[in-house]
C-alpha cells in the first residue's frame, strides 16, 4: 500500500503542491480544537497545531524536544551559563524546554534563528524574555521561505552572536541544498568559540546503504546529495558521509561522534535522524 508521502512523490508538481496547501488549511481549521486540547492538558503555552506540524510528527513534538535537550546536556555539555544558538529553531520546541535552564543572570543566553516567518513571529510574541531572542533569517528556501534571498550570508548574521559556547541545528541540514549546508557550516565554524561544540542532525548515507529500503526513500540526486521528493527538494535531503566530513573539515569543525539514526533499514538508532557532535578546532 502506498503512503500519502509516496503518492506526493509520484504526482505532478501542481497537484502535489495543491495537496500540500490543502493539508495546511486543514491544520488551520483544526486550530480552535487544538487550542481547547492544549488548555485541557496544561499545554496552553505551546504553539498552535499549524505551526507544530512544521517541526516533525505532531505526536512527538514534546518528546523529541525533551530528548534533544537531554542530548545537548549529555553530549555538548550545555550549561545554564552558556551562550546557545539554535539554528532552524522553528516554533520554539527547544526553547520551551530550555527557558528554565538557561540562566541570563549567569551570562547564559538563547538565540533562535529560522527562515520560517510565521514561526519566528509566534516565538517573538510568546517566548521572548530576558536572555531569549528569536531572529528571522531572510534566506531563500523553496519549502519554507521562497521569497528569501538566494546566496544569503549566514556568517555575517551568526557572527553577531559570537562567541557561542554551543550551537544546535536539529532538523536543519535535512532541508538544505549543498551550497546552503556549506554556508551554514562555515558560519558555525566562525561563530563557535575555540573548543565550542555543535550538535547537529542529518540524514547521512554510505555507499553500502540501500536508500530504497530506508524509512525515507531518497530516490533522487547523485552520489553525494539525495532528496526524497522530485519537485520539493528541500522537504527531505540526505548527504554522503564523506561529503559531510569534507564540509565539516573545510569549516574548521572536527567530528567528535556520529550516532546513526533509526531512519535506516533496521530501525535502530539513538534518534530518528543521525546525530553529529562536532567541535571547533582550536586556533
Amino acid at each position: 500500500m502506498k503512503t500519502a508521502n509516496s503518492l506526493l512523490v509520484a504526482l505532478p508538481r501542481p497537484i502535489a503542491d495543491g495537496l500540500v496547501a490543502g493539508r495546511a488549511w486543514v491544520y488551520r481549521l483544526l486550530t480552535p480544537f487544538d487550542a481547547l486540547w492544549r488548555k485541557m492538558n496544561g499545554l496552553g503555552d505551546r504553539p498552535p497545531i499549524w505551526l507544530r506540524r512544521y517541526v516533525g510528527p505532531l505526536a512527538s513534538f514534546e518528546s523529541a524536544a525533551a530528548e534533544f535537550v537531554c542530548l545537548l546536556k549529555l553530549l555538548a555539555h550545555l550549561k545554564p551559563e552558556h551562550r546557545l544558538l539554535d539554528l532552524g529553531c522553528g516554533c520554539g520546541a527547544l526553547a520551551l524546554h530550555l527557558r528554565d535552564y538557561i540562566r541570563p543572570e549567569l551570562g547564559g543566553s538563547y538565540v533562535g534563528l529560522d527562515v520560517h516567518a510565521p514561526s519566528i513571529r509566534w516565538c517573538q510574541r510568546h517566548l521572548e524574555r530576558p536572555g531569549f531572542q528569536f531572529v528571522l533569517l531572510d534566506a531563500y528556501n523553496a519549502t519554507f521561505r521562497p521569497d528569501g534571498q538566494p546566496g544569503f550570508d549566514y556568517r555575517a548574521v551568526l557572527s553577531r552572536y559570537a562567541p557561542a559556547d554551543v550551537v544546535v541545528a536539529k532538523s536543519l541540514f535535512t532541508h538544505l541544498r549543498p551550497e546552503d549546508t556549506q554556508s551554514y557550516l562555515q558560519a558555525i565554524g566562525g561563530t563557535l568559540k575555540p573548543g565550542g561544540k555543535a550538535l547537529l542532525t542529518a540524514f547521512l548515507f554510505t555507499p553500502e546503504d540501500d536508500l530504497g529500503k530506508t524509512a525515507i526513500r531518497f530516490a533522487y540526486g547523485d552520489a553525494h546529495f539525495r532528496h526524497a521528493y522530485a519537485h520539493r527538494v528541500e522537504s527531505a535531503v540526505a548527504y554522503a558521509e564523506s561529503w559531510m566530513q569534507d564540509a565539516l573539515t573545510s569549516a574548521g569543525l572536527q567530528l567528535g561522534c556520529l550516532f546513526r539514526g533509526a531512519w535506516r533499514a533496521g530501525g535502530a538508532g539513538l534518534s530518528f535522524q543521525d546525530v553529529i557532535l562536532v567541535s571547533r578546532v582550536s586556533d
